[in-house]
């Protein structure tokens, strides 16, 4: 496998999703994505049409990591193990604007 990071994903604007690829081409076979230490605000991630207001389409919100301690997790896997997993697919949001999280990913 080859790992891949697209570093911190940022959101400009908390309540318009940032997608974690713009091309559909960009697959891969597990996607994680991590709380960055230091920042203040919840993080949500989900599919592209994510709506943290009520909700809608988010898989996980991941809670701030302010004091350094334990930074939250998650990871996505392809159930075969293939690179079916489309980036575009998925998106983050945030609570505050210019805040995200460290998406990294795996591709065969």
């Amino acid at each position: 496998m080859i790992v891949n990071s697209l570093g911190r994903v940022n959101v400009a604007t908390p309540g318009t999703p940032v997608p974690l690829a713009a091309n559909r081409s960009v697959t891969a076979c597990k996607l994680f994505i991590q709380v960055i230490p230091g920042l203040t605000g919840k993080t949500y991630f989900g599919t592209a049409a994510l709506d943290k207001g009520t909700l809608a389409g988010v898989t996980r919100i991941l809670w701030p990591n302010s004091n350094g301690g334990f930074s939250e997790t998650f990871l996505l896997e392809s159930q075969d193990g293939t690179d079916s997993i489309r980036l575009r697919d998925y998106a983050i949001d945030a609570d505050i604007a210019g805040e995200g999280l460290l998406v990294t990913y795996w591709t065969e």
